[in-house]
């Protein structure tokens, strides 16, 4: 038997929660029954004191204006975590279904552009709670939810991400879990999630910035512009996407975010143009500043790998990849860099394994070509044809200006002796890159320079075209 003294319904006393910290295990109903006893007791709000007021619950607005977002948030999009649900009907597991969002805040918190709201703010609400008024409480832009459940003889998690404005759902998907508990499965299962989040987050805000007026741009709208710009992948784009964060520059020039896309931009042309190594050698420098800027953002990490893997310091751009992993697990494109450099050094079956985990973070990322392409290059090289096929044509599907795909799958299919197929598939490189020549593949930076040669001579194979191309090409090019 067990006296209760209900503190709560006594004027000027503390108010705590009904037999606050009491928990019983092994029944499993007591938690269902604690919550009803606890909401039961709530007095309605027009009977609470002016004493409970001041204790709990809504401030007044001359205390705090909760119509205005958190200061230091200035036009960046916070996002909040909502206690995930657990609906196993294991009460056992719900620590399982804390854990889960708790494991996302703190995955959430490491992309540096994306403000996350507190565990201690966020879990204080519940799932009756109206979700506006949360957001607002908050100043969360993006709301977070799901729910554990089971999934005959495994588990899912149930996740969505909603605009907190309008309650608009902008992306929902379930996982499977062998084993929610199991610690390993966890991070990976997070990783992916937080990935796939912040892919959507940042379409969100390019097309939400895209919606500005130009004359009222500040840092971050400048930058999101930016990267909207630079994402479509075009040469007019891309210098658009350096003009505007050269902009941001001068507004801010110690911007950890401008630093870092200013970087991206560079690199993005870089690549395109196959600029010599005085531009590689200021991508690397830009990269340098933006890490001292912010030196937790595992994306200024991965630029200044790609720039010593593009000088071909290949145990340091491995080191500098490696550490914007440690930094930032989900960064789907840090370990496709990763996988690049592995390839570069002469190591496909160890790029593999980093291509695949891109692959997985992010199914939906624009540079998933990137990784398919290297994928295709990882194959060629281990001689699997058919995988090199397959890969390139994949990463052709969804970037078909790429030449360097076109290049291996024309490569896999001559050594295959599907030579009919080849010499299609160099038409179709030709018509999408007429000036193309053996200059664009002197440029890759391998460590071994005769993966060059073996690409060249993997074109001459294809029947139709010139003995002496894409050398040729090189000459028209230069008369």
């Amino acid at each position: 038997m067990i006296d209760i003294d209900l503190l709560a319904s006594r004027p000027g006393r503390a108010i705590g929660e009904f037999l606050e910290g009491l928990d019983i295990p092994s029944e499993r109903g007591f938690g269902a029954w604690l919550r009803e006893q606890r909401d039961a007791l709530v007095p309605p709000a027009n009977d609470v004191p002016v004493s409970a007021a001041a204790a709990g619950g809504t401030l007044p607005s001359h205390i705090v204006d909760i119509s205005l977002p958190p200061l230091g948030f200035a036009g960046r999009p916070a996002i909040a975590v909502l206690p995930f649900a657990n609906a196993t009907g294991d009460e056992t597991l719900d620590y399982v279904a804390e854990g889960i969002g708790e494991e996302l805040i703190v995955g959430l918190s490491r992309i540096r552009w994306l403000p996350v709201i507190s565990r201690n703010s966020s879990f204080s609400f519940t799932e009756s709670d109206d979700r506006k008024l949360i957001a607002q409480r908050l100043g969360a832009q993006y709301l977070v939810e799901g729910r554990l459940y089971r999934a005959y003889d495994s588990y899912g998690v149930s996740a969505s991400l909603a605009e907190a404005s309008t309650g608009y759902s902008l992306w929902s998907r379930r996982f499977t879990l062998q084993s929610p508990a199991a610690r390993a499965e966890l991070e990976q299962f997070v990783n992916e999630l937080v990935a796939q989040l912040e892919s959507r987050i940042e379409h969100a805000e390019q097309i939400r910035i895209r919606g500005k007026r130009q004359d009222r741009l500040g840092v971050s709208d400048l930058i999101w512009r930016g990267r909207w710009h630079l994402n479509r992948l075009t040469r007019a784009d891309s210098e658009m996407a350096q003009k505007l964060f050269a902009e941001a520059l001068a507004l801010d020039p110690d911007s950890p975010e401008a630093l870092i896309q200013a970087t991206a931009a560079l690199a993005w042309s870089i690549w395109a143009g196959r600029q010599p190594q005085d531009q590689i050698l200021g991508m690397r420098r830009l990269a340098q500043q933006a890490m001292l800027a912010d030196p937790d953002d595992g994306r200024s990490f991965m630029l200044a790998g790609i720039a010593e893997m593009w000088l071909r310091h290949t145990v340091e751009a491995k080191n500098l990849l490696k550490q914007a992993i440690a930094l930032t697990p989900s960064l789907a494109l840090a370990h496709a860099q990763l996988g690049g450099c592995f390839n570069l050094a002469g190591e496909p079956d160890q790029a593999i394994v980093q291509l695949k985990t891109a692959l997985r973070l992010s199914s939906n990322d624009p540079n998933i070509f990137y990784s398919l392409g290297e994928l295709a290059l990882a194959y060629t090289m281990l001689e699997q044809w058919p995988e090199a096929i397959e890969h390139a044509t994949l990463a052709l599907a969804r970037r078909p200006a790429y030449w360097y795909a076109h290049v291996l799958k024309i490569n896999a299919l001559a050594r295959m002796g599907e030579l009919d197929a080849a010499r299609l598939a160099c038409d179709e490189l030709i018509a999408i890159k007429p000036n193309f020549s053996k200059r664009f593949l002197d440029w890759l930076p391998f460590v071994d320079r005769t993966w060059v040669d073996h690409l060249v001579q993997g074109l001459k194979m294809v029947p139709g075209r010139s003995p002496d191309w894409p050398e040729r090409n090189d000459r028209e090019n230069d008369a």
